[in-house]
């Protein structure tokens, strides 16, 4: 008691007063020594440090530089390159960094110098390297030891740098060392110096101060939050209500008023101020429907539209639930959001489903009309040239032959076109049931199919076991009809055409839309010939529509084929290429998942 009495004596903390601050002056004599010592030491080590870092960052740079040129010389890809003079750049600025953090260390200066020669000459191996893997007609020999060479000169300047950062430690642990014991020194000087003379004043203020500082943090944080919200609020498009069942008083965030068009609090927050801004259609049903959940206690949902004092209609969105706030009081929040541009886009998404919806029917139509309507007539011209042949060829004169014969040839040619017009509506309309078919007993019935174009042209077939797979049955039959018809079509004359479908191996380097593909993914299936190919300039052409990379006339075909073989493929999820050489032959590589559904 005598203890607290005394605490309470205004002249007892003067004095303590008095006392602290002499104790505290002298404490500051003191530390202004130590701390000009400690100084030092952490200028030593923040040196050591950061020297450490630059040091190592070069050599992350010029790893960035290497794999980028690896990539570059794997993929070609000239955006793995973009950015090797900014890299360069930078390295300069680091060696500027370092050589000014080692100025005065003339040792350690001579090691900065030698790296930055070894890092001169990485580059030229770097500029050199590229030279080789750029050249039109590199030497795969020649760019390999010059990779080999670059990667062994890495691993010299990896090892000096790393001798230099080594050092760089030792030295900063010494440092480190002289910097732990001054500091313990000044500390264990110190500790009981303060402990005198701030005890009276921890004794006297700390509660004062704790509450002060509690009190004003939280304020702070409930400041920070509150205004974090409204942010959030007016980013998100969404205002928030409350309404307390008990005292039935509404309160409104500052984004409510914003959706309703109007300012923050330029009205009393209330039910008869908010009807005002209701679509006179839907607030019969906004009122029902709010009134009932008083009454059941029930969450809230429901859609409906602001009239704005510009005349303009905002379409809301109103969630609510019941909750008790920190007094046990029932409380009704509910959260507006701005979902007009989604019900604008959704709008715009059911107008262009009904219009996508007229174009299928249209094109259904056409199918149609091209399946039957305009066969019919061509039936018939292809029926009354078989019987002119048959009967009045002999009537005619060679002119006439000759017009006849053309004659025939665009009937056939309009009777192919209109099949594969067909063909290609049914592989983007036509059903995708897919099923667990043997794709060996496809190819068997594909080949007999076309032994007859087979037989003509005497070619060889040689196939080897291909898996079992969900496909699309009749769409992966039509993809290898295309595909050895178009064998068949462009072979070379003289030479027997050899046609080769096998399973092969998904290398580690095959990549699509950027995205390396493996075995585990997708099966490969390769047909190959030994025809007249193309220039490999044209691969991705011969898959357009209509696209015929032969004019002439001696290769029938109606530039279907293979964009039918494009759709069916992708259909199926997956993708085609190819590889061709003119005089050689043409490699057709289909990708399909191993997951597909």
């Amino acid at each position: 008691m005598k203890l607290v009495n005394l605490f309470k004596n205004s002249q007892v903390f003067k004095i303590a007063l008095v006392i602290a601050i002499v104790v505290v002056g002298y404490i500051a004599s003191v530390f202004y020594t130590q701390m000009q010592s400690l100084e030092s030491s952490v200028n030593l080590i923040t040196n050591s440090t950061e020297t450490q870092l630059e040091l190592e960052r070069v050599l992350s740079i010029i790893s960035i530089y290497e794999t980028n040129l690896r990539s570059y010389i794997i993929t070609k890809d000239d955006s793995y390159l973009e950015h090797r003079f900014l890299r360069r750049g930078e390295i300069d600025r680091n060696f500027t960094r370092i050589k000014k953090l080692v100025a005065n260390n003339p040792a350690r200066s001579k090691d900065v110098d030698k790296l930055k020669r070894m890092i001169d000459y990485r580059f030229a191996l770097f500029r050199e390297t590229m030279l080789l893997a750029k050249s039109p007609n590199n030497d795969s020999a020649l760019l390999n030891a010059k990779l080999h060479e670059s990667s062994e000169f890495t691993e010299k300047m990896k090892t000096f740098v790393y001798k230099t950062i080594n050092a760089e430690g030792d030295k900063l642990k010494i440092h480190n060392e002289n910097h732990q014991f001054e500091l313990q020194d000044s500390i264990i000087s110190a500790f009981l110096l303060v402990i005198l003379s701030l005890l009276i004043l921890l004794l006297s203020f700390n509660k004062m101060n704790v509450d002060i500082d509690e009190l004003k943090k939280t304020n702070d944080e409930l400041k920070f939050v509150n205004r974090s919200f409204n942010y959030a609020e007016k980013i998100a498009g969404f205002g928030h209500w409350k309404l307390n069942l008990e005292t039935r008083a509404y309160t409104f965030s500052d984004n409510f008023f914003r959706l309703l068009g109007a300012e923050p609090n330029s009205f009393k927050p209330n039910l008869e101020n908010i009807v005002k801004y209701i679509h006179p259609d839907d607030l019969d049903y906004v009122m029902d429907v709010h009134k009932k959940s008083l009454l059941t206690q029930e969450a809230t949902s429901m859609m409906f539209r602001y009239v704005l004092p510009n005349g303009d209609y905002r379409y809301i969105m109103s969630v609510g639930t019941f909750t008790r706030n920190s007094k046990g009081q029932l409380v009704k929040t509910g959260v507006n959001y701005d979902i007009s541009n989604q019900y604008k886009k959704t709008i715009e998404l059911e107008e262009n489903n009904k219009e996508l919806k007229s174009i299928n029917e249209e094109l259904e139509s056409f199918n149609n009309i091209v399946s039957h309507d305009l066969q019919e007539p061509l039936h018939k011209i292809q029926m009354f040239i078989s019987r002119i042949e048959a009967k009045e060829m002999e009537l005619i004169t060679e002119q006439g032959k000759v017009y006849f014969s053309k004659i025939r040839t665009s009937a056939n040619k309009m009777q192919a076109l209109l099949i594969d017009l067909v063909n290609y509506s049914r592989t983007i309309k036509g059903d995708k049931v897919f099923v667990e078919t043997d794709l060996n007993i496809v190819l068997r019935q594909v080949i007999d199919d076309l032994s007859l174009n087979i037989e003509d042209k005497k070619a060889i077939i040689n196939l080897e076991t291909l898996p079992v797979i969900k496909v699309i049955p009749f769409q992966i039959e039509q993809l290898f009809v295309n595909l050895i018809s178009n064998s068949l079509k462009y072979s070379k004359e003289n030479t027997v055409p050899q046609i080769a479908i096998f399973l092969d191996d998904i290398g580690d380097n095959d990549v699509h839309e950027g995205e390396i593909i493996s075995d585990e993914n997708y099966y490969k299936i390769i047909v190959a010939d030994n025809g007249i190919g193309f220039k490999q300039e044209y691969a991705e052409k011969i898959f357009v529509l209509f696209q015929r990379l032969e004019k002439d006339s001696k290769y029938s075909g109606t530039g279907l084929g293979l964009a039918i073989c494009k759709r069916i493929v992708e259909n199926h999820d997956g993708f085609i290429k190819v590889n061709s050489d003119p005089g050689i032959g043409t490699r057709f590589s289909i990708y399909i998942p191993k997951n597909v559904v």
